[in-house]
């Protein structure tokens, strides 16, 4: 039957620092004197002329600041290069036979003046003919004076007939024809846009037209009728005019 326990977490872990155990004295004792019996303890021989050596280079320098209260301490560095001894690792070292050359001896001596040609021979070499190289029949030689004659000897004129093949029309590739596509909607776009625009303006220009034609119409309807009460009140007034006379006539 399984049973359970409640455990805390500072159970599980382990303590931060173990407590150390105390040497035993007299085993320490022990061990100290049997290593005096068994080895002799020598200072290091010293040389005067090596001390020397290392006190010149060597140089005292204060190269940090410290504390007022603190002591002044400097630091030695060691002023010590490298000797130049030795040859460079990464070159390769060629015999010197490489550079200079011995002196012949008599079978080289022959072999270099049977291999080597004189300017003299050099020229003599370049007149003489080459038969595997000449080929005459393909060189035609035209004068500057004759250059149309030279080239009509030999040659009469005649007609040629030439006949014109049609031209196939090949097919243009995916993206010419894409542009093609794209080039065409644009412009049907633009003409579509500027027949619209025309349109606007001739309806504008038409409602412009009309809207002045309507305007002379009743401004010339209002002439009319303006003439029409005029001509109307005045044979009234020669009317009056004639009445006022009379009675003024009788009244004398």
């Amino acid at each position: 039957m399984l049973s359970y326990h409640t455990v805390n977490r500072s159970e599980l872990d382990s303590p931060a620092s173990s407590p150390r155990s105390s040497p035993d004295p007299d085993l320490t004792e022990r061990l100290r004197a049997q290593a005096l019996h068994e080895f002799t303890f020598a200072a290091p021989a010293t040389d005067e002329h090596e001390n020397e050596q290392e006190e010149d280079d060597e140089a005292e320098l204060v190269l940090f600041s410290a504390p007022v209260s603190a002591p002044p301490k400097s630091q030695k560095i060691r002023l010590q290069s490298p000797e130049l001894s030795g040859e460079p690792g990464f070159l390769v070292k060629r015999p010197k036979s490489y550079y200079f050359a011995e002196e012949p001896n008599p079978e080289l001596e022959g072999q270099y003046r049977a291999a080597a040609v004189d300017a003299n021979a050099i020229r003599d070499m370049a007149m003489l003919p080459w038969p595997g190289c000449a080929v005459p029949w393909k060189v035609k030689t035209i004068s500057a004076a004759g250059i149309k004659k030279c080239v009509l000897v030999g040659h009469p004129q005649q007609l040629v007939h030439v006949e014109e093949q049609e031209r196939k029309r090949k097919r243009k590739g995916k993206k010419a024809r894409i542009a093609l596509r794209i080039k065409a909607r644009a412009k049907a776009e633009r003409s579509s846009a500027e027949e619209k625009l025309k349109k606007a303006k001739e309806a504008a220009e038409r409602e412009k037209r009309t809207r002045r034609n309507r305007e002379k119409k009743v401004k010339k309807k209002a002439k009319e009728k303006a003439k029409k009460e005029a001509a109307v009140d005045q044979p009234m007034q020669e009317e009056v005019v004639g009445g006022d006379q009379e009675q003024a006539g009788s009244a004398t």
